[in-house]
């Protein structure tokens, strides 16, 4: 009895930091790019690089429309 209450519950705890894992994970990428990429968009719209900054925001910006939903 004991071994399927520590299996039921051992399952419960896996599947519980395995969301946490995603929830860390997603945070951690927002503030890399956060962080590193954008910076780089800027100074490449400042440097009058605008061909390469346009592009690049017009695909994050659908990316995070479509994440969002």
């Amino acid at each position: 009895m004991f071994e399927l209450i520590y299996g039921i519950v051992s399952v419960i705890v896996f599947f519980k930091l395995m969301g946490f894992m995603f929830k860390a994970t997603w945070g951690l990428a927002k503030f890399i790019v956060g962080i590193i990429f954008w910076p780089i968009v800027i100074l490449a719209a400042l440097l009058g690089i605008i061909w390469i900054a346009l592009p690049i925001l017009i695909i994050v910006g659908i990316l995070t429309s479509v994440v969002s939903l």
